[in-house]
């Protein structure tokens, strides 16, 4: 009896490994569908479209990335030039700081003079 059982147990195991296991299994736990010829073209030209859509919108990211790059270049270049322009500004400033203080210093020393000479002639009349 033992022997029987034993045989039995081999070939329900051997049945049950030889099934194929695919999506038209009952076993499977996907679940399988049945489209017509039209849907299926239908599919496919969806398909085809979304991947020219996705093709236009990687180029087009391609050259807005190109673009990025190059207004960021102007951009720092631009930032260098205002920065020169501002070296620049602040020399002229301080050139003419120094210039207004010579001439006010100018002006005091030409009225201190006056007044002196001034002073001279009143003395002397």
């Amino acid at each position: 009896m033992k022997k029987w059982s034993l045989i039995f147990c081999l070939f329900s195991l051997l049945s049950f490994w030889a099934l194929p296991v695919d999506g038209a299994s009952p076993f499977s736990s996907e679940k399988t569908y049945r489209i017509t010829e039209t849907e299926l073209s239908r599919l496919e030209s969806d398909l085809d479209r979304a991947l020219l859509e996705n093709r236009k919108q990687k180029e087009q990211s391609e050259r807005l990335r190109k673009q990025l790059k190059t207004l960021e270049s102007q951009s720092e270049e631009r930032k260098k030039a205002l920065e020169t322009v501002r070296k620049s500004f602040e020399k002229y400033a301080e050139e003419e700081r120094k210039k207004q203080k010579s001439l006010r210093i100018e002006r005091n020393v030409a009225i201190g003079l006056a007044g002196l000479l001034a002073v001279a002639l009143v003395a002397r009349a």
